[in-house]
């Protein structure tokens, strides 16, 4: 089981009202294992900003502006998302640097071709493949020829033992890959992956040290985690996956 939440009711019903927006980062990214995430994701996306220098950024699904508020664009940054809470609490925490949006990501309304870099993480990952297609179908559509785009992608063979172990914890569908079903799924749907970045790469490790050291010891959790992130192996338990447009 990867999941039972899924379909695009579903998970536009998971992340409503603002008490969920207010808490979604609290929630979720103030581990330091998720801060570790966290940055890979913003430095990422930063990364293409800097080299591309692009003038039209969309970001999908931002949920209460996580990465947008850590991100300096160098151009009109928009940030299309479905539930108002979230929309509110981006606003205000991004002050500004962002055009916020509200609408869906299965019909976005955009123009052909007017964004040159597009973003979007813990969101196509939710869906059956029919729905990603359609995803990717209107990402290609909102992207200029040779545009860019980053999303995030599960591991399939780091993240099904987990998930075995403990279904109760992933109540939200994610889609598990291999670095192959990944480049087909994403090639078969008009994007050529251009790298694939493996995150949090020895995740059996650094979840012991921050369920044991967190508590306890903030200084010596954080220096184990990163010091892991640095070993040289090949898969994490996620990536961050790097595309251009066909």
């Amino acid at each position: 089981m990867t999941g039972s939440v899924a379909g695009e009711k579903n998970i536009q019903g998971a992340y409503q009202g603002r008490q969920v927006a207010a808490d979604y980062i609290d929630r979720r990214f103030t581990s330091e294992l998720m801060r570790l995430l966290h940055e890979r994701q913003v430095a990422s996306v930063q990364a293409v900003i800097d080299r591309l220098q692009p003038s039209r950024i969309l970001e999908i699904a931002p949920g209460p502006g996580r990465i947008t508020r850590d991100i300096r664009p160098t151009g009109k940054l928009v940030c299309l998302e479905y539930n108002q809470g979230m929309i509110e609490c981006g606003r205000h925490a991004c002050n500004g640097k962002a055009i916020w949006v509200r609408g869906n990501g299965f019909r976005l309304p955009f123009s052909n071709g007017q964004f040159d870099f597009a973003y979007s993480f813990r969101f196509i990952r939710h869906f059956q493949k029919a729905d990603r297609c359609r995803l990717y179908a209107e990402i290609r559509r909102a992207l200029q020829p040779g545009g860019w785009f980053i999303l995030d992608a599960v591991n399939e063979r780091v993240s099904r033992p987990l998930r075995q172990q403990n279904p109760a914890a992933y109540p939200i569908y994610d889609e598990l890959y291999t670095p192959k079903s990944l480049k087909d799924e994403l090639a078969q749907n008009g994007f050529e992956v251009v790298s694939l970045k493996s995150v949090q790469k020895m995740f059996t490790w650094q979840y012991r040290s921050q369920v044991l050291l967190g508590p306890r010891s903030a200084f010596l959790n954080r220096l184990l985690i990163r010091g892991l992130e640095r070993v040289p192996v090949r898969d994490g338990l996620e990536w961050i996956v790097t595309c251009r447009r066909e």
